[in-house]
């Protein structure tokens, strides 16, 4: 997939970010041995996460099955131990990522060129790190059980979006148990595609809770490949390096235990978005015009319009499918028009067929706002506003917080969309192309997000690591990429700070000994 978007008097946005990327050759043998040992270490890393996940991963209270096992039960009776084997792991996995940007960047800590790596190495890298944490109890987040809970509420209710766990199944139903707290009295708040996903998977596997899991990993997996696939092509539609994309967007930590580990749906939803945006920019570059390009651009539409049926907010991605059409057509407002009611026509058609597979009505719309009650530190405005509300209820104005919340999150959004929209002229007019301009617009939603969790990121630097190729990009991303990956605890609730704390000094002694111990041990790890 040639990059063949015709970016013409690129922007500021674009000459910030983005520099088309050249071949810098291949490492040396002498790095490649080293670059093995990085790959061993980082696989005893995530082999010994799995083997922690034992005890103090994101179990179920019910259908538990290592609870009463007399070898495997063994973790869930030292999950201090445990919690620091799973920490432990997963600060090495992350030194392990980093380690690796010599070989994918194609440049030394001096910035001398020195080669990257291949593909295939880069792919078998990524493999050996990802199965462990596949094979392992989910970490991290224990939304896998809500969504094993909604897809029994829709096979049961005609409204799947009427009632949360508690009211549709009852307190001491098997999934309801498992559920989250903060989300048991919560309706489903996903897309009609991914509601269909959970109901076919209760079919399938009624309440066993460990069926159900497995068969959400597999989905999980079925994304991470869909991305595996296409950020590669994406990066070489814009010009920049795919191993380097790859070890942003999908070797990242915060891919490993977020969407393999954690199982979340961005997996799923990112998948699609990727795999929908090769095959739509392939048939709109298409020298060739005919009935094959047409069914590959409606192919594409389809998958990321599927993508906004899993989560919403990759809505946007048509709105820049569409501009890049337009242009194609020459430009102008009739061409916009045109492609306008192209991707309304395809996209609302894919929409009305899933809520009809699915019986989903319009409560997957409505119930959009339901988690937005939670006070997200990670989310810029419900930081500022909560920070605001607080020094007025300290100089006695009164409680003003939930007020300030609504104006400081309302005023971020708009911003954020008005950001999206300035974007959408940038790609119509050639000043950036789609890809690039769907990332830097993910990440002003994301910025505006009410809510945001360590993995919201990835909805924008999947986009922007096949298109930002600057190292003024790619080195705050990979900083903010390994303190987000660290910043949630294997069990994915909150514990009492005293657990925390001894499990996190726990783990800062044993990774300083494994990194004393490394740096100690003649040409092991030796770095220029």
């Amino acid at each position: 997939m040639a990059p063949r978007f015709p970016v013409r008097g690129a922007g500021s946005v674009t000459a910030r970010l983005h520099t088309e990327e050249r071949f810098t050759g291949a490492p040396p043998s002498a790095e490649l041995a080293r670059l093995r040992r990085i790959r061993r270490i980082g696989t005893t890393a995530a082999v010994a996460m799995a083997v922690g996940a034992l005890g103090a991963g994101a179990l179920p209270v019910l259908q538990n099955p290592v609870a009463g096992e007399r070898l495997f039960g063994l973790w869930l009776r030292v999950q201090q131990s445990s919690m620091t084997v799973v920490m432990t792991g997963m600060v090495v996995v992350t030194l392990c990522w980093l380690l690796l940007a010599p070989y994918v960047l194609g440049r030394d800590r001096r910035g001398r060129l020195s080669g990257r790596i291949d593909r295939a190495t880069l792919d078998r890298i990524i493999a050996s790190w990802a199965l462990p944490l596949a094979l392992a109890p989910p970490m991290f987040s224990k939304d896998v059980y809500s969504y094993l809970a909604q897809g029994a509420i829709g096979n049961t209710l005609d409204d799947p979006y009427a009632l949360g766990p508690v009211s549709a199944l009852g307190t001491s139903h098997a999934l309801t148990v498992n559920v989250p707290d903060i989300w048991r009295d919560t309706p489903n708040q996903y897309g009609p595609l991914f509601l269909g996903v959970q109901k076919v998977i209760h079919t399938l596997t009624g309440d066993d809770v460990v069926a159900g899991t497995i068969l959400h990993r597999v989905v999980a997996i079925i994304g991470i490949l869909m991305l595996g696939w296409a950020v590669p092509r994406l990066a070489e539609y814009c010009g920049v390096s795919d191993v380097a994309a790859l070890w942003l967007a999908v070797a990242n930590p915060l891919v490993l235990f977020h969407l393999v580990s954690g199982i979340h749906s961005e997996s799923l939803m990112m998948g699609l978005l990727a795999v929908g945006l090769v095959l739509a920019l392939r048939a709109v570059d298409s020298p060739e015009s005919g009935r094959r390009t047409t069914v590959l651009f409606v192919v594409g539409t389809v998958l990321v319009t599927g993508s906004a049926l899993v989560k919403l907010p990759t809505v946007v991605a048509l709105g820049f499918v569409g501009m890049a059409l337009a242009r194609r057509w020459g430009g102008g407002y009739l061409a916009t028009v045109r492609a306008a009611l192209v991707m309304v026509v395809i996209s609302g058609a894919t929409t009305g067929l899933a809520m009809l597979a699915t019986s989903s009505g319009l409560g997957w719309i409505t119930k959009l706002g339901a988690a937005t009650s939670l006070r997200s530190w990670l989310s810029p405005p419900t930081a500022l506003g909560v920070i605001v509300g607080g020094i007025g209820q300290y100089l006695g104005l009164g409680d003003h917080t939930a007020q300030i919340l609504v104006m400081v999150q309302t005023a971020a959004l708009v911003i954020a969309g008005v950001f999206t929209v300035r974007m959408l002229f940038a790609v119509s007019a050639g000043r950036i192309d789609p890809v690039g301009g769907l990332g830097v617009s993910m990440a002003a939603i994301v910025l505006g997000f009410p809510v945001v969790q360590p993995w919201y990121v990835l909805w924008a630097l999947i986009p922007l690591a096949a298109w930002a190729s600057r190292m003024e990009f790619r080195i705050p991303v990979v900083a903010v990429s390994a303190v987000l990956a660290c910043f949630t605890l294997p069990p994915g609730a909150g514990l009492p700070p005293f657990v925390t704390v001894q499990a996190w000094v726990a783990t800062v002694v044993a990774v300083t000994v494994l990194l004393i111990a490394m740096f100690r041990w003649p040409g092991l790890l030796r770095f220029r």
